[in-house]
């Protein structure tokens, strides 16, 4: 005689209960509207130090990322907050750089104060290595460079950059977003032959690059 089954409430119990969606739907829709309030003054702030501000392709942008970094995050956790932080100062640095070919000093500043939150003893030489990492090259480059180079903003920016992220995920980053950048200018000086010697803002591509290594991390 065959056995009955019986299926226990924990084993027919759904992944998630209608409590448990609706609270977090709750936390997300707070958590959007947060960033895109946040996204609307620095978009306000922007605007008014004269950069080329695009609003709705800032939250076009900010509002997808967002939203990833909630998911991955395990919602509005720690390291959700200190990665939208990120995101924003890398939005400000790259409208600057596109703006003025240059980048305040309290933008790697901040980097170094966000690189603290959330600090682990354990991730020390990590962090440590990867401003290395990024600092000697580029700091090489810029010295023996007889035209155009890195400048010191770029370098300043993407070291502390580096610190925030640790090795890996600061090399990875840096180098999708310099990849991001050679591909860019080469299709851009095939089409306009008369600007081949322009200079061109590096920080738009660091940071797409940036953001990727914090989201692998």
């Amino acid at each position: 005689m065959t056995t009955p089954i019986i299926l226990g409430t924990d084993f027919i119990r759904p992944p998630f209960r209608i409590e448990e969606l609706l609270i977090l739907f709750a936390e997300l829709s707070l958590y959007i509207a947060a960033v895109a309030a946040v996204t609307s003054i620095l978009n306000t702030a922007m605007k008014c130090r004269g950069f080329r501000v695009r609003k709705r392709a800032n939250f076009a942008l900010l509002i997808p990322i967002s939203i990833l970094l909630f998911f991955i995050g395990g919602g509005i956790s720690l390291w959700t907050v200190k990665g939208i932080i990120f995101v924003w100062i890398l939005l400000y640095a790259s409208y600057q750089d596109s703006s003025t070919r240059e980048a305040d000093d309290f933008l790697w500043v901040m980097l170094l104060i966000l690189a603290l939150v959330d600090f682990q003893a354990a991730d020390l030489i990590s962090m440590l290595t990867g401003a290395i990492a990024l600092f000697v090259p580029q700091i090489a480059v810029a010295i023996l460079a007889k035209h155009g180079g890195i400048g010191g903003a770029d370098i300043k920016f993407s070291t502390a950059a580096g610190f925030l992220l640790g090795f890996w995920n600061g090399i990875v980053g840096y180098m999708t977003g310099l990849l991001l950048a050679v591909i860019f200018t080469s299709l851009k000086n095939r089409i306009r032959r008369s600007e081949k010697d322009r200079s061109f803002a590096l920080l738009p591509f660091l940071s797409v690059g940036l953001i990727l290594g914090y989201l692998i991390g």
